[in-house]
């Protein structure tokens, strides 16, 4: 049997392979159990933090497999009660002072049509849950960058352009769907 705990000091990335392979499942059943209806997306960036986070934590690891699956474990669930409580923190957007503060000077006709799209997007925006509809009003009613985004919501930079490429292409799909 391999000693995960010294291949993780001494080959960290062919250690954090064998772990992912060993323990993979028993920490996305863990993160999955405590973010009970969060989205997929929530769920696998939570078991990429756990295992980064052992990853960057290597050097302290000085365990018996035992030890270690059992740290594992702990980790999990606390990074993912880190991570609802991070979700829990982000703020509603507030949609109507954010399209007020965007829209230009338009016609009665124009403004009309302007508040059917801009409350099917909304409504579009909403049901992709928090924090990505929060992303995708900061990014472009509110022109924040990334690193902006990020900084408010407790965030990596790259994170938050993950998401709101993800979130952009779920949208996408829906109009899409429904124009066939």
């Amino acid at each position: 049997m391999i000693d995960l705990s010294n291949l993780m000091k001494n080959d960290p990335e062919n250690g954090i392979r064998a772990l992912f392979r060993q323990y993979g499942g028993l920490v996305y059943c863990i993160v999955r159990r405590v973010l009970a209806g969060y989205p997929d997306d929530d769920v696998e960036e939570c078991v990429s933090d756990v295992f980064y986070y052992l990853y960057r934590h290597r050097r302290r690891l000085n365990l018996s497999d035992r030890a270690l699956k059992t740290y594992l474990i702990k980790t999990a669930e606390h990074r993912a009660i880190d991570h609802q409580r991070k979700i829990a923190r982000i703020p509603v957007p507030q949609e109507d002072a954010l399209w007020e503060a965007a829209e230009p000077e338009l016609s009665a006709e124009e403004q009309a049509l302007s508040h059917l799209r801009r409350d099917e997007l909304i409504e579009r925006i909403r049901a992709l849950g928090e924090p990505d509809a929060s992303i995708l009003l900061m990014k472009y009613w509110l022109n924040l960058t990334s690193a902006e985004i990020g900084e408010r919501l407790g965030m990596k930079p790259n994170t938050v352009v993950v998401r709101a490429g993800r979130a952009l292409k779920r949208i996408r799909e829906t109009w899409k769907g429904e124009s066939e």
